[in-house]
């Protein structure tokens, strides 16, 4: 098995602006610390409207995660070009994450929580999570690269809080970097301005963990050695 690349950070998410408002901050803070953060989007959100055409939307919604990835400092962003609205995955979806894993080699994963409700956004969960477990082991071959096994994965937050969480990141330093980034997804604030929504779930869960004046809350899907250097956090047993 090939040795971790130092740094990596592998975030995934449904639609441009999942990964912000999930992980935005702390991904700026992983970046001030040294850390190379990667955005992948499953989809081009071009379901994301009633007014603008898909393939014109599509458009725009990359144009706008590459911007708010430049504002938090990501290096890469890229979209595996799946149909908006997913109700399920493929064998070769599978193989093109595996894939990704095994050429990164990523410290820490993060991926939409196992309880969100969205059904695309479990789909995603579930996507990655078989592709970590499966770019681990001697399979699919298709897929290329060598094992590696990911030693921290994490879930993310975005339209249903968790209702129980294991990690608080105070993001108190980060917070007008984030509403920044969020302030790039113009196609969807100007119908929803959901910015101050999670401008104010980051407040709350600041306080209520006692984590900072902000914070963001992870469920710990697995925690490696490497995630106490990686991300300063509180560790919550229990949280409503």
């Amino acid at each position: 098995m090939s040795d971790p690349i130092p740094g990596r950070v592998l975030s995934f998410g449904a639609h441009p602006d999942d990964i912000e408002i999930g992980c935005g901050g702390t991904e700026a803070g992983l970046v001030k610390r040294g850390y190379q953060v990667s955005h992948v989007f499953a989809t081009s959100g071009e379901a994301g409207s009633d007014r603008i055409a898909k393939s014109e939307l599509a458009a725009i919604r990359e144009d706008e995660a590459r911007a708010a990835a430049g504002v938090l400092g990501v290096r890469d962003v890229e979209f595996l070009g799946m149909a908006d609205g997913l109700t399920q995955f493929t064998p070769e979806m599978k193989i093109a994450v595996i894939g990704m894993i095994r050429k990164v080699r990523p410290e820490i994963v993060f991926v939409h929580a196992a309880c969100d409700r969205l059904l695309d956004h479990r789909v995603v969960h579930d996507l990655v999570i078989g592709a970590v477990t499966a770019a681990a082991g001697p399979w699919y071959q298709d897929a290329g690269g060598e094992p590696w096994q990911v030693p921290s994965v994490l879930g993310y937050e975005v339209w249903h809080p968790l209702s129980t969480y294991q990690l608080a990141v105070d993001i108190s330093a980060e917070i007008e970097t984030k509403m920044a980034a969020l302030a790039c997804h113009r196609s969807q604030m100007e119908v929803i301005p959901y910015d101050q929504a999670f401008r104010g779930l980051a407040r709350y869960r600041g306080i209520m963990s006692i984590s900072g004046d902000y914070a963001e809350v992870f469920e710990v899907i697995r925690a490696g050695s490497m995630i106490g250097d990686a991300i300063p956090g509180d560790t919550i047993e229990t949280a409503e």
